[in-house]
């Protein structure tokens, strides 16, 4: 039976009970109506406006190509540039019916006749091209006797308006756009823009022809689900009325669908975004192996620490072998092999990430299979433990410390929690770089979840669950030491049986507060020794002995950028254009580490806004019994990412290093407004101070949460196609990337 959490009607008002049901009924049906007709608009309209506007196009004829001077043929429809004033072919057009000059509206450059690559060179190979037209319309911008699809009729460029073409038909497709009132043209010409040596692919051309209509099941899938969360979450959903009850089984059912689901989503953009094989990088002739944890794994489990990589003779002999420039000088005749982002120490290479995840993960599964393990699967491992126990948890926060809570509000901030957590960042591109961070994103919220449960009803701790909490703590040690902040929320969250109920610290809980301390004596001690066999010294991780961009060693980091670093990592403002995909890359240069961006933790995580809001709600954060552990959690997502910024640079992998902590305060803090804004007899409207129902009834609260998680989802979707982001999709999965880009073509001019 459904609990209601706003005000309880009169008892025995069947009637009005009655009239509120057919009331929802009628939102239900109305709102699913309006998202299937917003579906269809988009699906039928939006996403296929390219074909509408190429269906009428006249038809017409084409000549043979004229290949330009500045064109070399290399066989296999690859063309060199040569000169790239003259890099153009031209082919003549006309009229089907007639041979009259066309009016052109859209032009097709297909690469290979196949559309298959016919060499490996051409697979995410881009030819970079403007189309021009021999017309005999009015004066455009530019002033050539060629109209060019950058031009325009006034004194604005449309000079985006290129095409950037694969061996995927869905990226060779131009609609030409507004340059002049009529384009009756007997010639079409491809202008290459690429540089002198650079090649493109070939195979004809096509005058006005019709994008296909295509209705496409993912993007419906997606369009489908954004609908769906739109009507279960709208304004009078009776969602909003039930309450967090982990015994009901449609409660139940529901979790279990969610994490089922969305783990599914975040290990297949795992399993497709695989990190590129190996090789050598000649933009800082490094060597770089992906494949550090599954080298790690097959050390240990041959019983030693180093890595069995080959050290390069020269290495051995260089005065300073961590000196970037003089590694770069060696190797610039292509003999010299050194590792990138490999701690190098007394003649060996060694992994100095975390060896917690090798422990869990790579060796088992080595042992068993006699494989390495890929470093998706094992990243999908972590994030759907993640996922899991992220989700419980805050269900299970939301019971223990708001139990009028409103189910819908819990949801929200459930979807938010597990996008906002940063598990995105590392399943684009699964590589060593991000596993140890996932590695302690899972453990933790694992560890934290078994502390939670291991607290029963009579004010006693169930020692082998806050045991399996500490285990799981202990771990970070070994994986993302910035992760043992978390050891510090043990403190409010076991405070009432530390201090009042005397059930842990005291002779009365003495089982359960060995059970406590236990795990991290007994996982520590290992971890502290191999440092010590690696390193010799316990505490040594072996970070300094990066061979990377600088020299680790002996660089001393700048007090006087840490803040501006912070601002990049918190606030840098998310960068948008009305071109595809729409989320830019933003400017972090600074004078040390960094790395390319999409924006800000709290700017790609707007949801996470609300945590910055706790001191406005102390009062209802007390009421509830969470307002120190708010408090603990912002000082440490304050000394977790000044810690990196002054130590490690700013990168969007490291938002993951206090992301948990924003989203547990946001979490409180959003039901501490939700709960005073639906259950008003719990707020004094007298009283002097902030009062959440003067600022922020619950309607409003809703309104913003439902479009603040909507932007975090619709941020994260589409920064995923960010061009400028490591190991960006638009080179390494340019099909993916250009389907998804034509969907949009129809916005041109």
């Amino acid at each position: 039976m459904r609990e209601p959490v706003s005000q309880a009607q009169p008892h025995g008002s069947v009637t009005a009970s009655a009239t509120h049901s057919g009331g929802n009924r009628r939102s239900l049906w109305v709102s699913m109506a309006i998202a299937f007709v917003a579906v269809m608009i988009l699906e039928v309209g939006f996403f296929n406006l390219g074909h509408w506007r190429t269906s009428r196009l006249q038809a017409a004829t084409v000549g043979d190509a004229i290949i330009g001077e500045g064109l070399k043929s290399l066989g296999h429809h690859e063309y060199e540039i040569t000169d790239p004033e003259t890099a153009t072919i031209t082919v003549p057009v006309g009229a089907r019916d007639s041979g009259a000059p066309v009016r052109i509206g859209s032009v097709r450059v297909q690469a290979t006749p196949g559309n298959t690559n016919e060499v490996p060179n051409q697979r995410n190979h881009y030819s970079r091209a403007a189309i021009q037209l021999n017309t005999t319309g009015g004066q455009t911008i530019s002033g050539n006797t060629w109209v060019d699809s950058r031009d325009s009729d006034g004194v604005w460029e449309d000079r985006l308006n290129i095409l950037d073409y694969t061996t995927n038909p869905a990226s060779q497709y131009l609609i030409f756009g507004k340059k002049l009132q009529y384009y009756d043209s007997h010639e079409i010409r491809v202008r290459y823009l690429g540089d002198k040596g650079d090649f493109v692919l070939f195979d004809s051309i096509h005058a006005n022809p019709v994008i296909p209509f295509e209705i496409n099941p993912w993007r419906l899938l997606v369009e489908l689900a954004f609908a769906a969360f739109f009507v279960l979450f709208r304004p009078r959903s009776g969602i909003y009325r039930m309450r967090v009850d982990e015994r009901r089984v449609r409660q139940n059912l529901a979790i279990a669908g969610y994490v089922v689901a969305w783990s599914a989503i975040i290990v297949a953009i795992a399993r497709f975004a695989m990190p590129k094989p190996s090789g050598l990088n000649t933009g800082f002739m490094h060597w770089v192996d992906y494949e550090q944890y599954q080298r790690l794994a097959d050390a240990l489990i041959h019983g030693h620490t180093w890595l069995d990589l080959k050290v390069d003779p020269a290495l051995t002999t260089m005065a300073n072998p961590y000196d970037y420039f003089a590694r770069r000088s060696i190797a610039a005749d292509g003999t010299h092999t050194f590792y990138w982002d490999h701690a190098y120490y007394n003649g060996h290479y060694y992994c100095y990430f975390g060896v917690v995840p090798a422990l869990l993960t790579f060796v088992p599964f080595q042992l068993v299979t006699g494989h390495w393990m890929p470093t998706w699967a094992a990243m999908g491992v972590f994030t759907t433990l993640a996922v899991v126990f992220g989700t419980l948890l805050v269900r299970r926060l939301a019971r223990d410390y708001f139990p009028k809570a409103s189910l819908g509000v819990v949801w929200l901030v459930i979807i938010g929690f597990n996008v906002a957590t940063n598990l995105f960042v590392y399943v684009y591109s699964p590589n060593f770089y991000g596993m140890p961070i996932n590695c302690s994103i899972a453990v933790t919220l694992v560890g934290l979840w078994f502390w939670q449960v291991s607290k029963r009803p009579d004010g006693t701790v169930n020692p082998w669950l806050i045991a399996a909490g500490s285990l799981c703590m202990a771990l970070n040690f070994g994986s993302r030491p910035q992760f043992m902040a978390a050891w510090l929320l043990a403190f409010p969250l076991f405070w009432p049986q530390i201090t009042k109920l005397r059930t842990l610290f005291s002779r009365k809980g003495l089982a359960p507060t060995i059970a406590a301390f236990v795990p991290f004596a007994l996982v520590i001690p290992p971890l502290l020794a191999y440092n010590y066999v690696r390193f010799g010294s316990l505490f040594d991780f072996g970070q300094n002995y990066n061979l990377t961009g600088f020299d680790m060693t002996t660089r001393s980091s700048s007090p006087y950028t840490v803040l501006p670093d912070l601002f990049n990592q918190w606030f840098q403002p998310v960068d948008t254009a009305m071109r595809f995909p729409f989320i830019m890359q933003v400017d972090t240069t600074m004078a040390g580490p960094n790395e390319p961006s999409i924006g800000g933790y709290f700017a790609i995580y707007p949801l996470a806004l609300f945590a910055l809001l706790f001191v406005l709600v102390r009062r209802q954060l007390r009421a509830h019994g969470v307002w120190a552990m708010t408090v603990m959690m912002m000082a440490l997502t304050a000394v977790v990412a000044l810690f990196d910024c002054y130590k490690c640079g700013t990168a969007m992998r490291y938002y993951g290093d206090f992301a948990y902590l924003v989203m547990l305060s946001a979490l409180f803090v959003v039901l501490a407004y939700a709960t005073a804004a639906q259950h008003r007899p719990a707020v004094n409207l007298h009283a002097k101070g902030f009062s959440v129902n003067r600022f922020l009834g619950f309607r409003t609260l809703q309104t913003m949460l439902v479009t603040l998680v909507f932007l975090t989802l619709l941020i994260n979707l589409f920064g995923l196609f960010n061009e400028n982001r490591l190991d960006a999709w638009h080179g390494t999965f340019s099909g993916t990337y250009t389907t998804v880009r034509s969907w949009f073509i129809g916005l041109t001019a």
